[in-house]
C-alpha cells in the first residue's frame, strides 16, 4: 500500500467509492423513462481512472456491460484526448468499432476534478430501447451491416464547459422513435453520473485529492493481487471445448466458438482460434463484448466474492483472431451478437474451466437473452415493448439449477405484466415455468420460462433468440436442457413455429404468440439423484410424472384424496435410484 495512505482511509475509501457507484445507480433507475431501465435495470455504473481502467463497478449490473467500459472510454479518449477535456464536459458514444458493445448501448462519461485536476470518471452505460434502423427497436435482423442497425455516434462531447450541445441532440433525437423517452433515458444517464461526480470530489474536499488519487489505484491494484491468488489455485494446462449457436437470421448454418484456455501460474490465456468467420448477419461479437463475456466467465468461477475492477481483469489474455464471430471487422452488424453470441462465449469458457475445476463449475444455462420486441405498427412516438426472458440455469455441484431466472451475462429483471398490458397492445395470457425442460442430473438443470400473450392491436414483431437447434450440455453425465421454442397462433387459429431470430413481422390483433426459453443443463448421473428430490420436483411441478419415467427410469404410483391426485415417487417399486 502507498506510504501516504493508512489501512483505515483506504479502507473507508474503499467503501466510499463503491458505495458511489451504487448511488450512481439508484439515481438512474429512479429517474429513468423507460420500462427497460426502470423496471427490467438494462443498464450499467462504474467509475474509471483517466487510464481507462475500471477503478469499481456496479454489483448486480449487466457483466456484458462492464468490463468493456474500458475499451469504451479509451475509444473516447483517441478521438478526444484528455488534455482537451474540461470540467462540465460529458462525453458520449455508441460505437461498436470504437471499444463500445452494440449500439443501442449509449455510454455516457463524466470527468471528475479536483483542484483543477483530472482524477476520474463517472460513467453509466445503457441500452436504449430504439436507435432508429429500419424496424421498431432497432433489431434489424435482416441488416448486412453497421448503417442497418440505427444511428451511430462518434465519441462527442454531448456537454462542453456544462453547456449542452442542442444541434447534436437534436440530430439523434430525430433519428430514433419516441424520442421523449430516449432523451428523458439520457438525461438520467446525466443524472446518475453528476450524483457520483459530487460524492467523488466530497471526498477529495475531506481526504485530498492526493490520498483519493492512492486509494483508486490501490483498489485496482488489490483485485489484481486477489484475482492472480485465485488463478494459482488452478491447475496449470490447456483446456479445449467448443459450442455453437443457430444462425445469424439469414442462415442457419451453425457458427462455431471454439476455445484453448491455457493457464500458468497466475495467468490465464484465452485463445479463440478456429472459431467461425464473422458472419453476414447481427451475430458478431465486437472485441469488447468478447472481453467482457471473458472476464465475467472466469471471475465467475474462480473468485466470485471479490469486488471487480480492471485488476481483476488483468492476468486475462485474449487472442481473438480479426474478422472471426468474436472480433469482426467494420462495419460488420453487431446487434444480437452483444447478448447472444456473448453468451456461448460464456459457455465455452465455463467448459474449459469444468475440464480444470470440475467442482466448481455449472452445466450450461439457457445461453440466450430470448428478445422479444413490440411495436405498434406505423406509430412513430408510442412506447415500444423490449422485454427479456429469465430462463434455466445448468444445475451444479450440490445443487439445482435455477428456474426462470436470467444470470450470466445478463442481470436484467422481468417488467411485471401488468405494466405490459398497461403500455402496450399485448395481454398475457400465461406466464409460467415451463414444465420438464431442466437437463436431468444428480443436480437437475432449471427449467426456462413460458409466455403466452395476445395481440390486441396489429403490431410489429421481433424475436432475438437462441437454442432452438443446439441444446444447452450437461456436464459429468447430466443431460441437455431442452431447446426454445416460439408459436405463433394468426387471429384465424393457423399455428406456425417461428426460429429464435425473426426478422420484424407484422402481426395481426388477436393473433397469439408463444414463447418458450430454452433451459439448463443437468449436472452428473441422474442415477444418482435421490428419491425426495425427484418426489420435490413432482410436486412443485418441475417435472411430470412421465418424465421422471423416462429420464431417471423409476416407477411412479398414484395417491387418490378427494378430486386430487398426487402421483408417488415409486409407489410401484424402485427401479434406480436410491435415497
Amino acid at each position: 500500500m502507498s506510504s501516504h495512505i493508512n489501512p483505515i482511509t483506504f479502507s473507508v475509501l474503499d467503501s466510499g467509492i463503491r458505495s458511489a457507484v451504487a448511488e450512481m445507480k439508484a439515481v438512474v433507475l429512479r429517474t429513468a423513462y423507460s420500462n427497460l431501465w426502470r423496471e427490467a435495470g438494462d443498464l450499467s455504473c462504474g467509475l474509471l481512472l483517466p487510464n481507462g481502467e475500471i477503478v469499481a463497478q456496479g454489483v448486480g449490473d449487466i457483466p456484458i456491460h462492464l468490463a468493456s467500459m474500458s475499451m469504451t472510454l479509451l475509444g473516447i479518449l483517441k478521438t478526444i484526448p484528455l488534455e482537451e477535456i474540461n470540467p462540465g464536459d460529458v462525453l458520449l458514444q455508441n460505437n461498436p468499432y470504437a471499444g463500445n458493445n452494440h449500439m443501442p448501448d449509449f455510454f455516457m462519461a463524466m470527468p471528475v476534478f479536483s483542484q483543477s485536476k483530472l482524477l476520474c470518471f463517472t460513467a453509466v452505460r445503457g441500452h436504449y430501447v430504439d436507435i432508429g434502423s429500419p424496424v421498431a427497436g432497432s433489431y434489424n435482423l435482416l441488416a448486412k451491416d453497421l448503417y442497418g442497425e440505427g444511428i451511430r455516434i462518434p465519441p462527442v462531447k454531448i456537454y462542453k464547459k456544462g453547456v449542452v450541445d442542442t444541434e447534436l441532440l437534436s440530430i439523434l433525437s430525430s433519428n430514433v422513435r419516441n424520442s421523449s423517452e430516449r432523451m428523458g433515458d439520457m438525461n438520467s444517464q446525466y443524472a446518475g453520473c453528476s450524483h457520483a461526480c459530487r460524492r467523488v470530489i466530497s471526498y477529495c474536499k475531506k481526504y485530498s485529492f492526493e490520498i483519493v488519487d492512492a486509494a483508486m489505484k490501490q483498489m485496482v491494484s488489490h483485485s489484481e493481487v486477489t484475482a492472480r491468488k485465485a488463478f494459482e489455485n488452478i491447475p496449470d494446462g490447456s483446456y479445449q471445448f467448443e459450442d455453437f449457436c443457430d444462425g445469424d437470421g439469414n442462415d442457419r448454418d451453425p457458427i462455431k466458438i471454439a476455445c484453448k484456455m491455457t493457464i500458468h501460474d497466475d495467468s490465464i490465456t484465452v485463445d479463440f482460434t478456429g472459431s467461425s468467420h464473422q458472419c453476414v448477419g447481427p451475430m458478431n461479437s465486437p472485441l469488447g463484448v468478447t472481453y467482457s463475456a471473458v472476464c465475467f466467465a472466469i471471475k465467475a468461477v474462480t473468485e466470485p466474492h471479490s469486488p471487480s475492477n480492471s485488476g481483476s481483469y488483468r492476468p486475462i489474455s485474449i487472442i481473438a483472431p480479426k474478422g472471426s464471430i468474436v472480433n469482426p471487422l467494420e462495419p460488420a452488424p453487431v446487434v444480437a451478437g452483444n447478448h447472444e453470441t456473448s453468451s456461448r462465449i460464456a459457455d465455452v469458457i465455463l467448459g474449459c474451466l469444468s475440464q480444470a475445476l470440475p467442482d466448481l463449475v455449472p452445466a450450461a444455462g439457457t445461453g440466450s437473452a430470448t428478445v422479444l420486441i413490440v411495436g405498434r405498427e406505423g406509430v412513430k412516438d408510442d412506447a415500444i415493448m423490449y422485454e427479456v426472458h429469465g430462463a434455466g440455469q445448468g444445475g451444479a455441484p450440490g445443487h439445482d439449477g435455477s428456474n426462470a431466472r436470467r444470470t450470466s451475462i445478463g442481470n436484467t429483471g422481468n417488467t411485471p405484466n401488468e405494466i405490459l398490458e398497461l403500455t402496450y397492445p399485448v395481454q398475457i395470457l400465461e406466464y409460467s415455468i415451463r414444465e420438464d425442460t431442466g437437463g436431468s442430473g444428480k443436480f437437475r438443470g432449471g427449467n426456462g420460462i413460458q409466455r403466452k400473450l395476445r395481440f390486441t392491436e396489429d403490431s410489429t414483431v421481433t424475436i432475438v433468440a437462441d437454442r432452438d437447434i443446439s441444446k444447452p450440455y450437461g456436464l459429468f453425465g447430466g443431460s441437455s436442457g431442452a431447446n426454445a421454442v416460439f408459436e405463433l397462433t394468426d387471429a384465424e387459429g393457423k399455428r406456425c413455429l417461428l426460429s429464435s431470430k425473426t426478422a420484424s413481422m407484422h402481426v395481426a390483433a388477436g393473433s397469439e404468440l408463444r414463447i418458450g426459453c430454452a433451459a439448463g443443463g443437468g449436472y452428473g448421473n441422474p442415477k444418482d439423484r435421490s428419491l425426495n428430490q425427484i418426489q420435490r420436483d413432482i410436486d412443485d411441478g418441475y417435472i411430470s410424472p412421465n418424465y421422471a419415467r423416462r429420464e431417471y427410469g423409476i416407477n411412479i404410483g398414484e395417491d387418490h384424496v378427494g378430486i386430487e391426485t398426487r402421483f408417488i415417487v415409486g409407489g410401484l417399486g424402485l427401479e434406480g435410484n436410491k435415497e
